[in-house]
């Protein structure tokens, strides 16, 4: 008897149900009805979480990251003190180059130059460079000569071009009539290095060279 009553019964729509209680809610809300008990426990157990989570300090890094972090940065440091001493470009310390040159090489040909030289013979002026070493010929007919100078920063290209004129002229120079001066002035050393210029024309352009690199600061 029971089972045929239930057959009759129509089946239960708990989505249409569910809408109801939805639609309910909010007209109890519209109508200022008190909200159900079990909705002032889910909103008192929400603001209980968020005010815990707000309440939680951020966890301190342990001591085992903080050690290894610390290394990293010494090693960093490490890495760019070594780099920069090679990279760094070294002064010359023009006084003990000029003194080393005359007491290690034979410069019974040349004598000290000094700024209306620097004119004359390579054309620079004083506000071009900085700081200079220069060993002249005592004869035109000499193609040994020393210049080093330390260029201020926005002149060292210019001075570098008057030099290399200095090279091409003795060079056309003694080709037709010195041959042994030719010889000399070919195998002559010029180079730039940062605002420094290094011209060496001498018959042991090496020994001149390791005396430059000596006199580094």
């Amino acid at each position: 008897m029971n089972n045929e009553e239930d057959k009759k019964k129509p089946p239960v729509n708990y989505e249409h149900t569910a809408r109801l209680r939805i639609v309910k809610d909010v007209k109890e809300q519209k109508d200022g009805k008190k909200p159900r008990v079990n909705d002032l426990k889910e909103k008192k157990s929400i603001k209980e979480d968020a005010s815990v989570t707000a309440s939680r300090k951020p966890m301190k890094m342990s001591s085992i990251y903080r050690k290894k972090y610390t290394l990293l940065a010494v090693i960093v440091c490490a890495v760019f003190i070594l780099a920069y001493q090679f990279i760094k470009v070294k002064d010359v310390d023009f006084a003990a180059l000029r003194s080393n040159i005359s007491k290690n090489i034979d410069t019974s040909e040349l004598y000290i130059g000094n700024e209306q030289d620097l004119r004359k013979l390579y054309g620079i002026n004083q506000n071009e460079i900085e700081n200079y070493v220069s060993f002249a010929p005592k004869s035109n007919m000499d193609a040994n000569e020393i210049l080093v100078v330390k260029c201020n920063s926005e002149y060292s290209d210019i001075v570098m071009k008057k030099v290399q004129g200095r090279v091409d002229s003795q060079s056309n120079s003694f080709k037709n009539y010195a041959p042994d001066q030719y010889k000399i002035i070919s195998s002559s050393e010029l180079k730039k290095k940062g605002d420094y210029i290094y011209f060496v024309s001498a018959k042991d352009v090496n020994a001149v060279d390791n005396i430059i690199k000596k006199s580094y600061k």
